[in-house]
């Protein structure tokens, strides 16, 4: 039924009464905004190394000739270092994936190999969603689990290792925010304990490595976005920033509060452990000196919140730099330039998954299939997509 057919005046009179009793929480989130606003900062500059690394999007690293799908996991930072590669069929088991994380794994994935063997842990160990790689139906969330893991594992070497030398004042930025449902809530902070063991050796070499993470949306700057514009929080003509309340945050979210929780706010259970999910306290930011410049959620290192001022600024003079994107990091932007894959480059490597399926076809058979590839497209897509 198109929309002409309604009878307008009773529909508007209906999504009437369902913003009324939805005014209080819109009023509720108007206080919150009014908080912040009082707590925004301004944000200066400074200089620093600006180190990010970033994995392809799902929608660039799929390889498929049905009923073949095959994933691509990449991870590259933003000096174009190829970190990790990975490619994995559909169909995996987790002891094959488990496999190549073995001391005879593949030396492309070696900073998850690393991963492994500091955390003490197997894949099937550090995750309840990667096991769904065993279960009907639940393989597509345990990939993309399982490319979450692999980013970790970078960022871990990328903090930890003692063969990678960073200058002194050096800012490592994740794509995305400092806390992970990939991990279980006793694998996390095995992790979040490695990195700041890693971080505190530099500082002992006079080398300041300060960890945040980045990304362009979150609950809280979601269910924020109506009441921040309304009470213009963050229209300033300078960058400016302000921490986030944990009632205000917590608020934001529906889900366990493992999310929301690090060690710091943690209590010991019976047996002394600390459950938990996060490793950053998290930020709103304007890194643009407009007033309508856009605002965007900042984990900040929750044990490094009494430096959060000077990474803030930083990461405000990388972001300054952005394209295409303006006032976002450009080293992510950097770092997401060297990982994409562009059409020329999905279309070689569709060409190899062919070839590979192609080696045990007979002659005959190979011939109909390339006639499928090349012949069998479909035209109309073609035609509109060329119009």
């Amino acid at each position: 039924m198109a929309l002409a057919q309604f009878d307008l005046d009773a529909l508007k009179q209906k999504v009437l009464d369902a913003y009324t009793n939805d005014r209080t929480v819109l009023s509720r989130f108007r206080d919150h905004a009014r908080r912040l606003k009082s707590a925004v900062r301004p944000l200066r500059t400074y200089t620093a190394n600006a180190v990010s690394f970033v994995s392809a999007d799902g929608g660039d690293n799929r390889l498929t000739f049905n009923p073949i799908l095959v994933e691509l996991i990449r991870v590259v930072d933003s000096r174009g270092n190829q970190c990790a590669l990975d490619a994995v069929p559909s169909t995996i088991k987790l002891a094959d994936l488990e496999k190549k994380t073995g001391k005879d794994g593949e030396e492309s994935l070696r900073p998850l190999r690393l991963l492994c063997e500091l955390l003490g842990k197997s894949l099937r160990q550090m995750s309840y969603l990667i096991r769904g790689l065993d279960e009907p139906g639940k393989s597509t969330g345990a990939l993309r689990c399982y490319r979450d893991i692999v980013e970790w594992a970078v960022l871990a070497e990328l903090a930890i290792s003692e063969r990678l030398q960073w200058g002194g004042d050096t800012i490592l930025v994740r794509d995305g925010l400092l806390r992970s449902k990939s991990f279980t809530t006793n694998v996390f902070p095995l992790l979040d304990q490695a990195i700041r063991t890693g971080i505190a050796r530099h500082a002992a070499r006079n080398v300041s490595v300060s960890l945040v993470g980045v990304a362009k949306q979150s609950a809280v700057l979601s269910r924020l976005a109506v009441s921040l514009e309304l009470e213009a929080t963050f229209h300033k003509p300078y960058p400016c920033y302000a921490r986030v309340p944990a009632d205000i945050e917590e608020e934001c979210y529906n889900f366990d509060r493992t999310w929301l929780s690090t060690y710091e706010t943690t209590d010991p259970d019976d047996v002394g452990k600390r459950l938990y999910q996060s490793m950053g306290a998290l930020f709103l930011v304007k890194f643009g000196d407009r007033p309508m410049d856009p605002v965007w959620p900042v984990d900040v290192a929750v044990w490094q919140i009494n430096q959060a001022e000077r990474t803030l600024g930083q990461l405000a003079l990388d972001a300054q730099q952005g394209f295409p994107i303006p006032d976002y990091p450009m080293c992510i932007q950097r770092a997401h330039e060297f990982a994409k894959l562009s059409g020329l480059e999905i279309t070689v490597l569709q060409d190899l998954l062919v070839s590979g399926m192609t080696s045990g076809l007979s002659d005959t058979e190979s011939e109909r299939l390339l006639r499928l590839k090349y012949l069998g497209q479909n035209l109309a897509a073609i035609r509109y997509k060329e119009g």
